[in-house]
């Protein structure tokens, strides 16, 4: 079937085929790029809400916490003088509206091996990336899927937890050191024997994963369609440019090798005409097709040569045997006895008329 199709239609169609090809495999590695863009843009988008929450824990701790600790009576415990609740609550209310952060919806948590409030209890995962993190003293940050039983599929990213300020200590060191109030509300028995410059636990925050591959499949579907219509495009000026520039010059040397299979090509002056009109136009250009019509016309011209020189030769020959034709017609005449009869009754007639 291919062989049957004509040059402009096998072009489109090998290219269709180098087309599907290279879109799929670039498809492959394009969806691969833009879901590692999108985790990596996720990430990026995580660490700095993460690190706003670290801010907002020293400035609590720093700024907040002293004045409140001197309004607030000996057997009192006011949660916001503890920086990991205003952190959380300060999420909560950028998180208020149910509006997405950024491009997605994240859920943030601080979750710490020994925790003070037992919501802030890392889950077994959670627990293995703090020890991923605590065992490899360099790795300071962790991202990747997981699945939680309430919200299936989700990306994670996490940052250590590091007890950096001595004064985090008063609350979490030994339990005589911390405030009354607090352990009424909490016990002697969690939050405390942490150590300065600890991991104790990892922040995290999650996104749904299908809000990743959802933009990542926006960015491919845009990619993609640009690239289809960038091909449909050059594929459309393809086939405008070949058939001017390709498919019309070939056509016409097969139709001037068809005139030279049928004789008719016959004298310099139908050459000149056929080189007037297409074939001049052919052996200007500069391409393989530009040389290839040089060599056709050099071949035109000798087989039109040499058709007019053996067109020359047969009218020779032509003369030359109607010559001897008529010379032997007449000696077939002339051996007649006919002809003999007559040539004797002619000579009887001169012989009679000199006598007289």
């Amino acid at each position: 079937m291919l062989n049957r199709l004509k040059l402009a239609p096998k072009f489109t169609l090998l290219l269709l085929l180098v087309f599907i090809l290279g879109s799929g495999l670039g498809g492959l590695v394009l969806s691969r790029a833009l879901q590692q863009q999108v985790e990596a843009k996720v990430t990026a988008e995580g660490v700095v809400l993460m690190e706003s929450m670290q801010a907002v824990r020293r400035y609590t701790n720093q700024q907040v916490s002293p004045l409140l600790e001197t309004a607030m009576g000996e057997d009192e415990f006011w949660p916001e003088t503890i920086p990991a609740y205003s952190a959380r609550r300060v999420f909560e209310l950028m998180n208020a509206q149910g509006n997405a952060i950024g491009d997605f919806h994240y859920t943030y948590k601080e979750a710490v091996l020994n925790p003070t409030n037992p919501d802030d209890l890392a889950d077994d995962f959670e627990a293995e990336l703090t020890q991923a993190l605590i065992e490899q003293a360099a790795l300071n940050q962790l991202s990747g899927f997981r699945n939680l039983a309430n919200r299936g599929s989700v990306f994670y990213s996490a940052l250590p937890i590091r007890i950096q300020d001595p004064s985090c200590l008063q609350c979490h060191g030994v339990p005589d050191d911390a405030p009354p109030a607090m352990l009424a509300k909490y016990g002697r028995e969690n939050g405390f024997g942490w150590q300065l410059n600890e991991v104790v636990g990892t922040q995290i925050v999650y996104v749904p994963a299908e809000e990743v591959f959802q933009t990542a499949q926006r960015s491919f579907s845009s990619v993609i369609g640009i690239f289809i219509a960038g091909f449909a495009i050059a594929l459309l000026c393809l086939n405008l440019l070949l058939k001017p520039l390709v498919v019309q010059p070939i056509q016409h040397l097969a139709r001037v090798s068809q005139k030279l299979a049928t004789d008719d090509i016959q004298s310099d002056q139908e050459l000149q005409s056929i080189a007037t009109q297409r074939l001049s136009g052919i052996v200007k250009r500069q391409d393989e097709l530009g040389n290839l019509g040089r060599i056709f016309q050099t071949m035109v011209n000798e087989v039109v040569g040499r058709q007019q020189r053996l067109q020359a030769q047969i009218n020779v020959l032509t003369i030359e045997i109607d010559e001897k034709r008529k010379s032997q017609q007449i000696a077939e005449i002339t051996e007649t006895d006919y002809f003999q009869n007559l040539q004797q009754k002619a000579r009887e007639i001169r012989d009679r008329k000199q006598g007289e």
